[in-house]
């Protein structure tokens, strides 16, 4: 970050709005700003603090050592013409139950997560021992939905993650409740626990988020939205901005756009699907490419973008990628590892409960038997276009060019 977007993070909102042009139809930032700054500061007496400075480095070099035995276990793996690499993270959908019912979301699979039966939920005793068999050859974990925070235990899934030295622990989340979460005795040690927390924002019009969202508490998760950014610096966690960008509304995610870069926040940028691959509709949008334009100007430019100027590039224009899909591995609400892969069209995906397994290398050599990751990708036939699919192709591609993968570790070490 530049010495001149420090100085407009530490100022109050409505000075720092540079790019970003409010129209009429669009919240009343100033208000909620206000309101937001008020809210963190009842807050934050009440939160616990985050660890100790050498406590959090000692987390990080934990998970950061697993990532180099990963890594230097897949360059072996990789010369031998082999996919069943190590993992860099595991995707864990916590809940299927969702509050929002999003036009554009599903499970991957076609289906609405609040039309899918969640009753075989772990238990909190269940789902920290699923953590405690996926760390041992995994660095980080991407805890998800539906939507995770639905789940009253999610503060001791969360510690139980941070105990055993996972890192980054990253939460993806609508956003709608935090103003109420935080202020139960028994979430004051979240934020804490967490390295990122993912918050969805499609647009700054209420109006077109309730209806893409289903949902009417759009003002809450905007007010929560500069709430949380009031926190992030002392309760030492990254917020990060998931837009995705859809035809017909490219204006409203390059208004979200400004909004981050104005404010510092770190934008992800997320192109539609249908099903696993993105919405061709998107490139026929004359507003488009213009977008996808900005994004790579403005990463080049040094704002916070995740993800490496590759990265972007190949995702927002969609160009084929390497998948290699064990070094993302999903496990479902009640501990099933879907293996492959949750996307896959033309394979039926098989689930196995990872509970029944001491480790991960059981896991993986019993999941290989049932299913044979190597040359999966030929034999898949989804074509995704998610962003998690795109980390895997960089990381393939650095596995072949090392200056790649040193510069794909710099950009992630400068977002986090």
């Amino acid at each position: 970050m530049t010495t001149t977007q420090q100085g407009r993070q530490k100022r109050g909102v409505t000075a720092c709005l540079d790019r970003y042009e409010p129209r009429p139809e669009h919240a009343d930032l100033a208000t909620l700003a206000a309101e937001a700054e008020v809210l963190a500061a009842q807050l934050r007496p009440g939160l616990e603090p985050p660890p100790a400075r050498w406590r959090s480095l000692r987390r990080q070099g934990r998970g950061i050592g697993t990532l180099l035995r990963n890594h230097a276990a897949n360059l072996r793996l990789a010369r031998q013409g082999r996919d069943d690499l190590w993992p860099l993270y595991f995707i864990w959908s916590v809940h299927r139950a969702c509050n929002f019912r999003c036009t554009y979301c599903d499970d991957h699979r076609g289906q609405k997560h609040p039309d899918l039966p969640a009753d075989a939920l772990l238990s909190t005793d269940q789902a920290v021992r699923l953590l405690r068999v996926m760390r041992t050859r995994t660095p980080s974990v991407l805890m998800s939905g539906g939507e995770p925070t639905l789940r009253g235990d999610l503060p001791q899934l969360t510690r139980a993650a941070r105990d055993l030295n996972y890192f980054p622990i990253i939460m993806n989340t609508n956003g709608s409740r935090h103003h109420q979460l935080l202020r139960r005795p028994e979430w004051c040690g979240w934020l804490a626990d967490i390295d990122h927390l993912v918050v969805s924002l499609d647009a700054l019009d209420l109006a077109v988020l309730e209806r893409m969202w289903g949902h009417g508490g759009a003002a809450d998760v905007l007010r929560n939205i500069l709430m949380l950014r009031e926190l992030a610096g002392p309760m030492q966690f990254k917020l990060m901005i998931s837009t995705v960008i859809q035809p017909g509304a490219v204006h409203h995610a390059r208004d979200v756009l400004n909004f981050c870069n104005d404010l510092g926040l770190c934008f992800c940028p997320m192109p539609v699907n249908i099903g696993p691959t993105i919405d061709t509709a998107l490139f026929d949008d004359p507003q488009y490419a213009g977008l996808v334009e900005l994004i790579l100007e403005r990463k080049r430019q040094g704002y916070l973008i995740a993800g490496s100027e590759r990265l972007n590039r190949r995702m927002l224009q969609a160009e084929p990628l390497v998948c290699r899909n064990t070094l993302k591995p999903h496990v479902d609400y009640d501990g099933h590892l879907i293996w492959p892969c949750k996307g896959t069209v033309d394979v039926e995906p098989v689930r196995i409960n990872a509970l029944d397994f001491p480790d991960l290398e059981a896991l993986f050599a019993h999941a290989g038997g049932l299913v044979d990751p190597n040359g999966f990708q030929d034999r898949c036939g989804a074509h995704c276009n998610w962003s998690q699919n795109y980390t895997t192709d960089a990381y393939a591609h650095g596995l072949e060019n090392p200056g790649s993968i040193f510069r794909e570790v710099l950009n992630f070490l400068r977002v986090v």
